[in-house]
């Protein structure tokens, strides 16, 4: 079977106009492009709820969904060719963990607040991704993503059982780890 060379393996230039073959930069790219982590977070939070209802969410233009789909998408290739290449993730101050997770700012003046990430996976990023990766496959998370995009944008039903606190949970586990990344 014959591999396609492409420009742009993690499908970037789609919702970003820009082409990478740099993991890292889609890290980067994501945050640039389809929103804060914060507004990511709270996109994450709020689609699942429609998963029961007969109508599609409404609240979001279907844009800025099928943006930071496309974007979580790339997110998910860009970490799952880091967690196959064995790299290490590391943030510059591996220390700066309380810089980054307890500070005194009221909650609605935070740039980033760490809900998921504890202090063990700051210090080692790499057992976030072996722990998003071991929950499913690739494939798996993918389906998952376009189950909800699917879902969230024509209210129709999905006809498949999804974990959705699983979901959220561990996707947003992984934007924070790509947040972190792509600050340093």
């Amino acid at each position: 079977m014959n591999i396609i060379k492409t420009m742009d393996p993690f499908h970037t230039e789609s919702w970003c106009q820009q082409c990478t073959t740099d993991p890292y930069r889609v890290f980067a790219l994501c945050f640039e492009h389809a929103g804060s982590i914060d507004q990511l977070r709270k996109l994450l939070l709020y689609l699942p709820l429609f998963i029961d209802q007969p109508k599609p969410a409404g609240k979001i233009p279907p844009y800025t969904i099928c943006q930071a789909f496309m974007a979580i998408s790339s997110v998910i290739d860009a970490a799952y060719a880091i967690y196959t290449g064995g790299s290490r993730l590391q943030v510059k101050k591996p220390g700066g963990y309380q810089s980054v997770f307890q500070t005194a700012a009221p909650p609605g003046q935070r740039n980033f607040a760490a809900y998921l990430i504890t202090q063990g996976e700051y210090a080692r990023l790499y057992k976030v991704l072996r722990k998003f990766f071991n929950y499913q496959p690739r494939e798996r998370w993918k389906a998952a993503l376009h189950a909800l995009l699917y879902h969230s944008l024509t209210g129709n039903a999905i006809g498949i059982e999804l974990n959705v606190f699983a979901v959220w949970f561990y996707l947003s586990k992984l934007l924070e780890m790509a947040w972190l990344v792509a600050a340093c």
